[in-house]
């Protein structure tokens, strides 16, 4: 099954001033991605700071992303995940125009086996009806760490609707496992950014990432040159990528990305605690480091 080929903006979530949700950024944002030619849009993951906000929150985000998704063409996932199995299964209910629904193992009170991950995901997976659910593997965040092969094996015999995996790791050959055990059942969304080019390389077609927010152009021209055997100038884009996100890590990942946004004429607005927003003096620095790439970079796709 495949949901979706190439990339998918891990969105982020925007914000007024005062902390309160901005639903009025959803639509100019989901507009800038669909002319960058981004396919789809992953709603309130890590990039989202997705458990920074309330389950109300969270659903009004996810009813605007959606319907703002839908008049793009953007496939919408909508993330639930939460340590609380309850409040997952009512999001998942709630996000009833969601074209895909994903959730990540609970963090805080791990399961500490596979039989019991599979069953804190069935019943969010059921709520989602007859729409895919896709498994948010994010060992970083929820310290949950099952070889991913073996959990996508798990889930695929406990969830008759599972459609995909979005696979948060840098580690290539457990992309590899990864890829093999989704076989033709499921897709592989790879979602460390400075090493798309290598998961390519092994032949993942789909991608969930914060970058693809402000700089789709870069990894469309990357997809571009690796699909044309242009693996000079897909090198040459590899390297400025991974650039960027040194610099972005430096000042805070999803910290800087919202203030890139504000280039792009999207004011995202502030992060919530416990992230500090960018000072000043960050903000300049990151904005002339990416002037020097040649970034943000979200130039219309070619027609």
């Amino acid at each position: 099954m495949k949901l979706l080929q190439g990339l998918a903006a891990a969105v982020y979530t925007a914000t007024n001033q005062d902390g309160s949700i901005n639903l009025d950024a959803i639509a100019p944002h989901a507009e800038l991605l669909a002319k960058a030619g981004v396919k789809g849009v992953f709603i309130s993951g890590s990039t989202g700071e997705s458990l920074s906000f309330t389950k109300e929150e969270r659903m009004a985000v996810a009813e605007a992303w959606c319907a703002a998704a839908s008049s793009h063409d953007l496939l919408s996932i909508v993330h639930v995940g939460s340590p609380c199995q309850l409040e997952a299964i009512e999001m998942a209910e709630a996000a009833s125009n969601a074209d895909v629904i994903a959730a990540m193992a609970p963090p805080f009170i791990t399961p500490s086996s596979l039989d019991d991950l599979c069953s804190f995901l069935s019943p969010i997976a059921s709520a989602a009806g007859s729409r895919p659910f896709m498994f948010y593997d994010n060992p970083g965040r929820t310290h949950v760490d099952f070889r991913p092969e073996l959990a996508i094996e798990a889930i695929k015999q406990a969830i008759p609707n599972f459609a995909g995996v979005k696979l948060t790791r840098s580690d290539l050959e457990a992309t590899e496992a990864a890829l093999d055990a989704c076989g033709e059942d499921a897709q592989l969304f790879f979602a460390c950014d400075e090493m798309l080019l290598f998961a390519l390389q092994l032949g993942v077609d789909a991608a969930i990432g914060a970058s693809y927010n402000h700089s789709a152009s870069l990894f469309r021209r990357m997809l571009d040159a690796h699909t044309a055997g242009d693996m000079a100038a897909a090198t040459a884009e590899h390297d400025r990528a991974v650039i960027m996100i040194d610099v972005l890590y430096e000042h805070g990942i999803i910290q800087s990305g919202k203030s890139l946004m504000s280039l792009l004429g999207i004011d995202c607005g502030p992060t919530r605690a416990p992230l500090a927003p960018l000072s000043p003096e960050a903000h300049a620095e990151l904005n002339n480091a990416m002037a020097a790439l040649g970034l943000p970079d979200m130039s219309s796709k070619p027609s």
